[in-house]
C-alpha cells in the first residue's frame, strides 16, 4: 500500500505523534474542572502574551538614560498601535501577578503542597520572586521619576543585606550610584536573565507537579465522591479537556485585558530628574507590604525580617509537615486546617497594609 503524502511529511520529523499526545496527557481529578483550577496555566499563557508584546516594544526601545524616556513616549504617542501594545503589556503584567497570587493562595488554602509536594511549592515561590522582579525592572525601564527613585530606593535597601550588601548594590545598578549603565543592567535583567529563570523554574515546577500528581482537594467525603465519579465516567484528561478549558478562560481574560488597555491606557509620568526628589512616591500595589514593612522597621532590621519571611514562605511545606500538622491533630483533631488559619491571617495583613498605603 502506497504511503500517504502526510505520512511522507511526518518522516521528516522523527517524532511519534501518538506517543507525544500520551506524554502531554495526564489523568486529573474531576474536581479541577472548576475554572479557578485554570489559574496556574493562565500564568504561563500570560507570560507568552508578555513575551510577544515585549518583543514588539523592543523594536523601538533604547535602554540609555538619554533615550529611554523619549522612546517610551514615542511608542505611546506615535508608533502605530504602540500605545495599545504598551497598555497590553502593562495590564498583562498586572494580571500575571494577580493570578500568581491567586494561584498560590488556592494552593495554600487547599494544602496542595502536602504529601511531599514540596518541590512544586518551592519552585513556585521562586517563580513569584522572578515575576515580581519582572514587574520592577519593567517599570524601571520607562525612566520616569517613579522609575528612577524606585531603583534608588531598591539599591539602598540591597546595601543593608548582611555581608553582601555593597556587592549586591554594585551589581544591581552597575556602580555605587545610578549611572549610564544602570538602565542597560535593568534591560538585561528584564529581557534576558529573568525570562531564562522563569522558563527554567517553570519547567522545574511542572516536573514536580507531573512527578507527584495532582492532589485530590477536599475532605474524605469529597475524595470518595471523586473516586466514584472517576469509576463511573473515567478520568478527566489534561489533553484535550483541561487544555481546552485553559484556552477558553485565557481568551475571555485576553478580551478583558484588551478592553482595559483601550479604556485605561498606560500613562507616562514626569521624566526622571536626579536633582528633584518627589515628596510622595509609592511603589506599585504588589510591593505595598514590603514598602510598609520598611517604613515600620527601617534599615538592616527590616531587610532581615523580609528575608526571614521569604524563607518561611519558601520552607512552608516543611514547617507545615513537622509543626502545624501535629498541632492540628493534637488540638483540633483534624477538624480545622491550621495552615488555612495562618493563610487567612497573612492575607488579612496584606489587604490591611494595601488599604493603609492607599489612604496615606
Amino acid at each position: 500500500m502506497k504511503p500517504s503524502r502526510q505520512s511522507e511529511w511526518l518522516k521528516a520529523f522523527p517524532i511519534d505523534i501518538k506517543s507525544l499526545y500520551e506524554k502531554a496527557d495526564e489523568a486529573l481529578p474531576h474536581s479541577i474542572k472548576r475554572w479557578w483550577w485554570c489559574w496556574g496555566g493562565l500564568i504561563g499563557l500570560l507570560f507568552l502574551l508578555q513575551a510577544m508584546t515585549g518583543l514588539l516594544l523592543a523594536f523601538y526601545y533604547r535602554a540609555e538614560p538619554e533615550t529611554a524616556y523619549a522612546t517610551v513616549s514615542f511608542i505611546s504617542e506615535h508608533a502605530r498601535f504602540g500605545g495599545f501594545i504598551r497598555s497590553l503589556h502593562q495590564w498583562g503584567a498586572t494580571f500575571m501577578i494577580i493570578f500568581l497570587f491567586m494561584h498560590m493562595v488556592r494552593v495554600f488554602v487547599t494544602t496542595a503542597f502536602r504529601e511531599y509536594r514540596w518541590g512544586a511549592w518551592m519552585a513556585g515561590v521562586i517563580l513569584m520572586g522572578v515575576t515580581l522582579g519582572f514587574a520592577f525592572t519593567g517599570y524601571s525601564l520607562v525612566y520616569e521619576q517613579r522609575s528612577y527613585w524606585a531603583i534608588t530606593v531598591t539599591a539602598n535597601i540591597m546595601a543593608y543585606l548582611p555581608l553582601i550588601g555593597n556587592t549586591a548594590k554594585h551589581m544591581f545598578i552597575a556602580g555605587n550610584e545610578i549611572n549610564s549603565n544602570t538602565l542597560s543592567r535593568m534591560y538585561a535583567l528584564h529581557v534576558q536573565i529573568l525570562p531564562t529563570l522563569l522558563i527554567l523554574f517553570g519547567l522545574v515546577h511542572i516536573f514536580f507537579v507531573r512527578l507527584m500528581g495532582m492532589i485530590l482537594p477536599g475532605n474524605q467525603r469529597d475524595i470518595e465522591q471523586e473516586k466514584a465519579l472517576t469509576a463511573r465516567e473515567g478520568v478527566y484528561h489534561f489533553y484535550p479537556d483541561h487544555l481546552a478549558s485553559e484556552a477558553l478562560v485565557f481568551l475571555y481574560l485576553l478580551l478583558v485585558i484588551a478592553l482595559l488597555a483601550i479604556s485605561f491606557p498606560a500613562l507616562t509620568g514626569p521624566q526622571a530628574d536626579p536633582l528633584v526628589t518627589p515628596e510622595h512616591i509609592k511603589p506599585e500595589w504588589y510591593f505595598f507590604p514590603f514598602f510598609h514593612l520598611l517604613k515600620l522597621v527601617p534599615g538592616a532590621a527590616g531587610v532581615i525580617i523580609m528575608g526571614i519571611l521569604g524563607m518561611l514562605l519558601f520552607f512552608w511545606p516543611v514547617v507545615d509537615h513537622y509543626f502545624l500538622q501535629p498541632l492540628d491533630k493534637k488540638f483540633w483533631k483534624g477538624r480545622f486546617e491550621t495552615g488555612l488559619l495562618f493563610g487567612l491571617i497573612a492575607i488579612g495583613f496584606y489587604l490591611f497594609w494595601a488599604y493603609v498605603e492607599l489612604k496615606v
